[in-house]
């Protein structure tokens, strides 16, 4: 099943590589600890390769809806703008989906560099609730 799951992602990834408007730009913060490089950017998706160094956070960020993809084993801690925290460990190979994402920081908190592949869909963006 596994061997399956990756035989897709690597098609996917493939076609998009192949057929869309790639751009080789790489973006850095926290002088160089987080670093993504977008793979393909058109109207529908951006696809991004996230690196994130150890104990290092992303900036305050949302998701539109997305699939994610580990390339190494990582322990990753969710921080939300709303004060609730999740961590995560994933093992490399591991992927998923997921709805459009809150306002959060993402940390390292393992020990080990942390590196994914993430494609959003722009059709499915993050929309705040509106207040009651």
């Amino acid at each position: 099943m596994r061997k399956n799951i990756l035989i897709v992602v690597e098609g996917i990834l493939f076609f998009l590589l192949c057929s869309l408007n790639l751009k080789a730009q790489v973006m850095n913060n926290n002088e160089g600890q987080v670093v993504g490089r977008d793979l393909a950017n058109s109207k529908l998706i951006h696809a991004s390769e996230i690196t994130l160094q150890p104990e290092k956070k992303t900036i305050m960020h949302t998701h539109p809806a997305h699939f994610y993809y580990a390339l190494t084993d990582m322990n990753l801690k969710v921080h939300y703008q709303d004060g609730k925290e999740e961590v995560f460990k994933i093992k490399a190979g591991e992927s998923g989906v997921s709805e459009p994402e809150r306002p959060h920081v993402t940390q390292n908190i393992g020990n080990k560099t942390a590196k994914f592949l993430i494609v959003e869909l722009k059709e499915h963006p993050y929309k705040a609730p509106k207040a009651k």
